[in-house]
């Protein structure tokens, strides 16, 4: 049966607000007193009926205020949800979200407002900490570059020097300086060597450390083989890795994604946190990719740690950060005795890749 217009225009007018709420509850409590109170002295009662009366009255008047605070108490319900959690939200719990209640109320449009304001927060700072880390990639590639361009030259320019040097001081005739003075000289320009090898070394390391010029040029598994080489060398962790997926290929049609900079970053941290507070010395890595995620996993037989005790450094919230920047989350899982695993999943989207 079809309503009338009519009848739809009655149930949008009985739709009270709170505040009509509150005043239409309190006025029917104050007419229900009226008419008892009119009705009793309207007629001439016994004296001993007083007692009764008046007992009436004041149980009546009880049971209108106690009717009435659980009017408010259940008008004002919704209310105190909300407040809740705008608490649980100042306490850090941005994920939190009003109750959604019908738009037609105030309370329902103050909960959506709220939930609205939280979501182009959360949009905003997600946008700026991403600004932020894409920032903090390209100073990071800028002081590889300067490394491995000005620094490694001049390195290599003074070994070059010390060399002629030492060459020099070789054909100079014997008789223009003294033994002990050519030895002087050949023990420090060695020393001179071997402090500026020393130095080169560590510059080509630091800067394919801070952006490996083999994640932009051969891709995501090259990386990874990379990463398992550098921290048997220089971490002294073996790192058996496994990958399923990806593409293994040395041609490269663009840059590095964020994803791959965001896994690439998450397994450096996590086997740097191996080789400083695991107390091992082999770890497995699993790189998988299907059609809409990627998952990573790496996992260690080290001394492991409590986790229900607070253990979280600037790099676990650093790698969790970037995960979730990107959609994805990064759990931690460890028992004293039994290891860490550290598991990474960032969501995939091929158009995503190639932006």
């Amino acid at each position: 049966m079809r309503r009338s217009p009519f009848w739809s225009c009655f149930r949008v007018n009985m739709r009270f607000s709170l505040f009509e709420k509150v005043i239409l509850a309190n006025s029917l409590m104050l007419v229900i007193e009226a008419l008892a109170g009119l009705w009793v002295t309207s007629h001439n009662l016994e004296s001993r009926h007083y007692l009764i009366d008046t007992s009436f009255i004041v149980v009546a008047t009880l049971m209108s205020l106690v009717t009435n605070a659980l009017l408010l108490r259940a008008s004002f319900r919704p209310l105190f949800g909300l407040l809740r959690t705008i608490r649980a939200v100042s306490a850090g719990a941005t994920h939190e979200r009003a109750a959604i209640l019908p738009l037609d109320s105030e309370i329902g449009e103050l909960a959506h407002a709220f939930n609205s304001m939280l979501d182009r927060l959360e949009e905003t700072r997600r946008e700026q900490a991403m600004l932020i880390l894409q920032a903090q990639e390209e100073e990071r590639h800028r002081l590889a570059l300067e490394l491995h361009d000005e620094s490694s030259q001049n390195l290599t320019a003074l070994l070059v020097h010390t060399e002629v040097l030492s060459q020099t001081l070789q054909v100079l005739p014997h008789d223009m300086i003294s033994a002990q003075a050519r030895t002087r000289l050949y023990t420090g320009l060695s020393s001179l060597t071997e402090i500026a090898q020393n130095t080169l070394e560590n510059v080509r390391l630091l800067a394919q450390q801070l952006r490996p010029r083999v994640l932009d040029d051969l891709g995501l598994y090259a990386a990874f083989r990379w990463l398992a080489e550098d921290s048997r060398e220089r971490l002294h962790v073996t790192v058996e890795l496994h990958t399923e997926g990806i593409d293994t290929s040395a041609v490269r049609q663009h840059c590095s994604t964020p994803h791959e900079i965001v896994l690439f970053r998450i397994a450096q941290e996590s086997l740097t946190n191996v080789a400083r507070h695991a107390h091992t010395q082999h770890v497995f890595v699993l790189l998988v990719r299907d059609a809409t995620h990627f998952r990573l996993s790496i996992r260690d037989n080290g001394c492991g740690y409590d986790t229900s005790k607070p253990h979280v450094g600037l790099g676990t919230l650093s790698m969790r950060e970037r995960a979730a920047l990107l959609g994805g989350t990064l759990t931690l899982h460890s028992q004293p005795g039994k290891g860490t695993t550290v598991e990474a999943i960032i969501p995939y989207m091929k158009e995503e890749a190639h932006a």
